[in-house]
């Protein structure tokens, strides 16, 4: 094998590794914090549903309303594949 071949491949596989390492840093840096804010809210909207007896269907609605001006619609930011996208996107702009 030619050796710019096992260059490029070498720096293929570095970047890759790099991706993949940069993705489960950030995937387990972040998501336990993702899912206990989510736990509270879960838990105010229990509560706020008990206090102001909402019925099922005004509730939908509210949250509708809410929910489109939500930044993450997505749902959770911070799964392995947004982190692995985070990841891209910090190699691909390095030296910007």
């Amino acid at each position: 094998m030619k050796k710019q071949n096992v260059r490029t491949l070498s720096l293929i596989f570095c970047m890759f590794s790099y991706l993949l390492v940069g993705a489960a840093v950030f995937d387990a840096l972040e998501s336990e914090s993702e899912s206990s804010r989510r736990r509270v809210l879960e838990q105010k909207r229990s509560e706020m549903k008990k206090k102001y007896r909402f019925s099922e269907d005004d509730y939908r609605e509210i949250e509708r309303v809410v929910l489109q001006a939500e930044p993450h619609r997505a749902g959770r930011q911070w799964k392995f594949a947004g982190s692995f996208y985070f990841a891209i996107t910090v190699i691909t702009t390095i030296g910007e």
